[in-house]
């Protein structure tokens, strides 16, 4: 019952960024390979692979499709949910909570679940009122169900803002007709919300995947050993430990070629590489027949706990042990300040730089979706230059740019730019799969109007495109900010004493056995990274203002 657009034909020049975004996505993955070669040029040539490589293969893609798995199956319920229940006042703040649950820090959110499920964590106390001591000796968080469980904490929220927006697309009209005929839930989301959540799913799910198999420091701090890792791991082992840098070459070879298998195979078995929009707004209607079921209020009322006890409950232990942390001492300590003010210095520029690229490579992705012929190389050359920073290790990007910098003096003179680019590329997949299905709707609804008044270029972006996409760059903007401020990755590389960002004080302090500053400093980033995500939400709406004023 679902009403579809039909797909157009867009005019050559009814949106100039398609021929710049495959460019664009060409240079993204010229510099991993460069990356790559910088590596293997430093160690003389690609090495031998190690004897385990088949296990470290095995070990990768089995907690990654697990992972994917399990938060593909609880965010669909969770966003089918929220979307449902959107007019209260709880789901508008669990949604701004499941938002800072994808960008707090990794160090934070591991701090935070394993209060929960660690030896010491609310479980196990649970566990030991009701049986005794020796029959909750088995309880551990390490291993790989603590893996999967810590990428649900993150992956879960990702995945429910990938598919909040195209929910909410669904015209209030099929709403109104679902209320007329009486559907009930099962068949709602039957008819209605899973062929909304089906648009962003595949790309949604690869995305995820790719997070997983890629993983760093979640594998690393609860893989509970070498039965559980990851590529990246491995290669972080030569580079760190061994210095075997053909080892690591090869094996960021190998993981180029695993990651950018998966997202060719994805974007060919699209079945035409389009996205169907839907026009409208959606307007929930409020009829008491859907409210007045017990089984659905039961239902939702379960999904919430759920969410809570996943996601919320870890933030929360995180801010009480920040409490009991030695506050004064963390934000009196020489040099605060100007960390701050590097990490937010850092943050900010990095989500402009974001959204720039990323509107690049979304408007480019999307123009050629909504093509009666999209090219599919296309498609796949834009998938791969997206999915960049998931295919090449942060690791490696940062150690081949701190070799090549050092043929031009102190390599900790680029450090800020360096910082700059590697949190860009973190963010800039979420960035893009936000972006898209919005810019889509708008060249389907839009493009044959803007041509036929000759709107065209940035004319047509300024009074058409930026103000209709306020909300999405508003979330980019705040998403980026604060992954970006909360990073531990190329900062470990290129930190030194007149550079340092607040994840790398936190390292510090945590290595140093400093648990009561650490802790405090954990709470600080906690909120600062919050309050980065509700300022890039509210910086959204000035894309409002300016068309509104150059109409």
């Amino acid at each position: 019952m679902a009403q579809r657009s039909q797909p157009v034909t867009l005019p050559p020049r009814s949106v100039k960024w398609p021929g710049t975004g495959p460019l664009v996505a060409l240079m993204l993955l010229a510099l991993g390979l460069l990356a790559i070669a910088t590596l293997a040029w430093m160690g003389g040539g690609l090495g031998a692979l190690p004897n385990r490589t088949a296990t470290i293969l095995k070990s990768a893609i089995t907690q990654a499709v697990l992972s994917t798995f399990f938060s593909t199956l609880v965010a669909v319920p969770v966003a089918v949910t929220l979307n449902r229940r959107r007019q209260w006042r709880f789901s508008r703040m669990m949604r701004f909570i499941l938002a800072g649950a994808m960008v707090i820090p990794t160090t934070v959110a591991a701090t935070g679940l394993l209060e929960i499920w660690g030896r010491s964590g609310i479980i196990t106390l649970i566990c030991t009122a009701i049986a005794g001591d020796t029959a909750c000796d088995g309880i551990s968080v390490y291993g790989l169900h603590g893996v999967v469980l810590a990428h649900m904490f993150f992956n879960v929220p990702l995945l429910v803002w990938i598919f909040m927006p195209l929910l909410e697309a669904i015209p209030a009209g099929q709403w109104r007709i679902a209320e007329h005929l009486g559907l009930d839930a099962r068949a709602r989301f039957r008819l209605l919300e899973f062929p909304a959540i089906r648009q962003g799913l595949a790309g949604g799910m690869v995305l995820v995947f790719l997070l997983c198999f890629t993983s760093f420091v979640l594998v690393l701090m609860l893989g509970g050993g070498p039965k559980v890792t990851t590529l990246e791991v491995e290669i972080y082992a030569a580079i760190r430990f061994a210095f075997d840098f053909k080892a690591a070459a090869s094996l960021s070879l190998i993981q180029f070629g695993c990651a950018a298998l998966v997202v060719a195979v994805m974007a060919a078995l699209r079945r035409s590489g389009r996205i169907t929009a839907v026009a409208g707004s959606a307007t929930l209607p409020r009829s008491p027949r859907w409210q007045a079921s017990l089984l659905l209020n039961i239902w939702d009322g379960a999904v919430f706990m759920l969410i809570a006890w996943l996601v919320v409950l870890p933030m929360i232990m995180v801010v009480v042990a920040g409490l009991d942390g030695d506050m004064v001492k963390a934000v009196t300590r020489d040099g605060f300040v100007s960390v701050s003010l590097t990490s937010i210095s850092v943050a900010v520029t990095s989500a402009v730089l974001t959204l720039i690229i990323a509107l690049i490579l979304a408007a480019s992705r999307a123009a050629e979706a909504v093509r009666l012929t999209p090219s599919r190389w296309r498609l796949i050359l834009l998938d791969a230059g997206v999915m960049l920073y998931l295919v090449i290790p942060s690791i490696v990007l940062g150690t081949a740019a701190f070799i090549l910098l050092r043929h031009y003096g102190d390599a900790f003179r680029f450090a800020f730019g360096v910082v700059v680019v590697a949190n860009t590329l973190l963010a800039l997949p979420l960035a893009t799969r936000l972006l898209e299905p919005r810019l889509s709707q708008i060249f389907l609804h839009h493009g044959r109007l803007a041509t036929a008044l000759g709107i065209s270029g940035w004319r047509r972006w300024r009074l058409l495109t930026l103000p209709a996409l306020n909300r999405e760059i508003g979330q980019v903007l705040g998403l980026a900010a604060a992954l970006s401020v909360g990073d531990l990755g190329v900062i470990a590389l290129f930190a030194s004493n007149d550079f340092r960002t607040l994840p790398w004080l936190l390292y510090q302090m945590a290595g140093s056995y400093r648990g009561d500053i650490a802790a405090a400093l954990a709470l600080i980033l906690l909120v600062l990274t919050l309050s980065l995500l509700m300022l890039g939400r509210i910086s959204g709406k000035l894309f409002v203002w300016r068309g509104r004023s150059h109409a």
